[in-house]
């Protein structure tokens, strides 16, 4: 539902709580070092997480990813890496995988993660895997979690695998009651939501939209994003009844480019997203700004002067 047009503006700024400083700082700007530490310049802040992706269309490309592991090798972040569970151009199944039939395809990446000085990594095995656009978005729980907790076996029994962390990766939102398949505290070190701004109801911003329309779509939108049935509210509540740390493997304001759901330039949003990490009750352990641009629109904050200003402003040093 729309705020009411003449209603007051947004704040701006976020409520200071104290948390935020604490929290793990991380950012996704591909494969390279050196844009991370232009990132971390950039904000005045030293860069502790850094998110990136192996390839997946083969089992090979899963299991080794060799250019990736080789590139963050020796950079001193604590990688967290966006790990498949099904290859995008193979045949393969998640009821396969949960009768161990790829077990030796994640003790490959394990003993490729130890030997890259990388035992320590993050795990986001089978991310946003309540999007059915993923191979491995899942029908059978029960399949489900048994392939995840074959994999996170696997990994844990490598020699010097002993510190890699799972984190249990939603994509924000939808109406899929994603608990279902939750595989278990013993097998989950973090839970993870992925939050982008997005409002299917209050986006694109309508002809002739000023300042207070703009405002008020944007409080409408987080409004959403925070409070709907599947959305941040209800994730810290159950990272919190399974007492894991809550993330953010991604997040990021959006300039979508054919459907504009997103809502672009907007400072309003990296003000809220700071305000709940900033919130000691959420229990936020990391969060990753998504700085890069893709085929599907914009999210690097200089592409967004507004809300990177706003970023920086509240998360800079």
């Amino acid at each position: 539902m729309l705020l009411a047009i003449g209603a007051p503006a947004p704040a701006q700024a976020a409520e200071v709580r104290g948390a935020e400083k604490k929290v793990k700082l991380g950012v996704f700007r591909g494969t390279s070092p050196g844009q991370v530490r232009a990132f971390g310049h950039w904000l005045d802040r030293d860069v502790q997480y850094v998110v990136d992706f192996s390839s997946r269309t083969t089992w090979n490309e899963i299991a080794d990813p060799e250019h990736m592991l080789r590139t963050w090798q020796g950079q001193g972040y604590r990688m967290v890496y966006g790990v498949a569970m099904l290859p995008t151009r193979q045949s393969s199944s998640i009821r396969a995988g949960a009768r161990g039939e790829y077990n030796h395809h994640y003790r490959r990446l394990a003993e490729n993660l130890v030997a890259h000085g990388q035992g320590n990594a993050v795990i986001r095995l089978g991310w946003e895997f309540n999007l059915s656009s993923w191979k491995w978005h899942p029908r059978n729980s029960r399949d489900f979690k048994a392939y995840w907790r074959h994999v996170v076996r696997t990994m844990r029994s490598v020699p010097g695998a002993q510190n890699l962390k799972f984190d249990w990766n939603v994509n924000n939102g939808g109406k899929t009651d994603s608990r279902r398949f939750y595989p278990g505290n013993k097998y989950v070190d973090f839970i993870g939501v992925d939050v982008y701004d997005i409002s299917w109801p209050h986006y694109p911003y309508p002809k002739n939209c000023g300042k207070t329309c703009r405002n008020n779509r944007q409080a409408a939108a987080w409004k959403l994003i925070r409070d709907q049935k599947y959305g941040l509210k209800f994730w810290s509540r159950f990272a919190r009844s399974k007492n894991k740390p809550l993330t953010f493997p991604e997040w990021g304001a959006w300039r979508r480019f054919e459907d504009r759901k997103g809502g672009a330039d907007n400072p309003y949003f990296i003000s809220r997203m700071h305000a709940f990490i900033d919130d000691p009750k959420n229990r936020v352990a990391y969060h990753a700004y998504f700085d890069f641009d893709t085929a599907q629109g914009h999210h690097e904050l200089r592409t967004l002067p507004n809300a990177g200003r706003r970023y920086r402003q509240l998360f800079g040093g």
